[in-house]
């Protein structure tokens, strides 16, 4: 099924419901989503935003479900594979989600850089949860995943939940999921340019102080 449809039976699924209900299937879909089950966390978000231009549910209520619901599905996979390490690849459904190809990629990811792979995780569908998750197996400490994974959640959270809020409110619902469509492109172009440029700046930095110690 193409992205597009899967988009709009999504936001159409979400239109079904209203108050405690509709926090509850944000934070149901989401977790889902976290787990690694292809379903679009970024499009469930914008659902939240539009219920919220509907006055199903409030902006405020809105960006805080979406910010548990993300960080809630990234806490439990980072947790199983700290507690099961590679074990947890052969669970049952597990390899349908996790293929030996992510996994690998998620590993070098992981071993090339745990810091910044633990923020940039969240701009990356598809390798999202394997990264999150070989995370855990891989030993990183979790004061550095929840503190990074929290940080980039404060960002794409409330783009996407205020974004699908502000076009479902003054332009139509339509509009508001090209909008998604086209900002995860132009979110990752510019946090992929942001690391290339923290690294160069690192490897200055690294130049410079070795230039300046003393030669003997």
């Amino acid at each position: 099924m193409e992205a597009s449809v899967v988009a709009n039976h999504l936001i159409e699924f979400l239109q079904g419901f209203d108050g405690v209900t509709a926090y509850a299937a944000i934070l149901g879909l989401l977790l889902v989503c976290g787990l690694g089950v292809p379903l679009p966390e970024d499009i469930t978000l914008v659902g939240a935003g539009i219920l919220a231009a509907l006055g199903s549910i409030s902006l405020p209520g809105a960006l805080v479900a979406g910010f548990f619901g993300v960080l809630i599905g990234d806490a439990i996979l980072f947790n199983l594979g700290r507690r099961y390490g590679r074990a947890v690849f052969e669970m049952p459904g597990a390899r349908r989600i996790f293929t030996a190809e992510r996994i690998a990629i998620a590993e070098k990811k992981v071993l090339n850089n745990s810091r910044f792979i633990c923020f940039t995780a969240r701009f990356l569908p598809g390798l999202r949860a394997p990264i999150y998750l070989t995370a855990g197996i891989m030993g990183v400490r979790p004061a550095i995943f929840y503190g990074l994974d929290g940080l980039a959640a404060l960002v794409s959270v409330p783009i996407w939940v205020v974004g699908g809020w502000w076009f479902a409110l003054h332009v139509d619902i339509d509009t508001g999921l090209e909008y998604a469509k086209k900002t995860q492109e132009y979110i990752i172009v510019v946090v992929f340019s942001l690391v290339f440029g923290y690294f160069l700046f690192r490897r200055y930095k690294k130049r410079k102080h070795l230039n300046q110690l003393p030669q003997r």
